[in-house]
């Protein structure tokens, strides 16, 4: 009578085990982010693109675009642009286009990736993000 039991205790604690490594894999890649080869660069750059006539893409969200952005930058949220290209970028395909997020390494560089996976090869990630931009005392609306 004591056997059942005492394998009863030995599958409550591999599954348990079980459980707790399932609960771990999920965890430990939830803080994972995914890496892109793209080309980042710095604020100055690409304040130098944008004189020349870079398209310049915001990435971010609506209501963060809304609040503050680099001057003539069309705002493509992440999301959206994961489902189409619009457009806004039909004409960007043979120029420069400088994506943006908040601070270069959360979505602009996923943005960079799908644009040029979709025939924008010269669009590149900026560095640091809006942040930089606005820490490099450039104008911002």
């Amino acid at each position: 009578m004591n056997r059942p039991v005492a394998v009863r205790k030995d599958h409550q604690l591999w599954m348990t085990l079980v459980a707790l490594l399932i609960i771990a894999f999920f965890v430990l890649r939830a803080g994972v982010s995914e890496t892109f080869d793209v080309t980042s660069i710095p604020a100055a750059r690409a304040k130098q693109l944008i004189d020349q006539g870079a398209v310049v893409v915001d990435v971010r969200g609506p209501k963060t675009y809304g609040e503050s952005h680099i001057p003539g930058a069309i705002s493509v949220p992440l999301s959206a642009l994961e489902t189409a290209i619009p457009r806004s970028l039909a004409d960007a395909k043979t120029k420069a286009v400088v994506v943006y997020c908040g601070d270069g390494v959360t979505i602009g560089p996923k943005g960079t990736d799908l644009l040029n996976k979709a025939g924008y090869p010269q669009a590149v990630n900026l560095e640091g993000g809006f942040k930089s931009w606005k820490n490099a005392g450039y104008e911002v609306r």
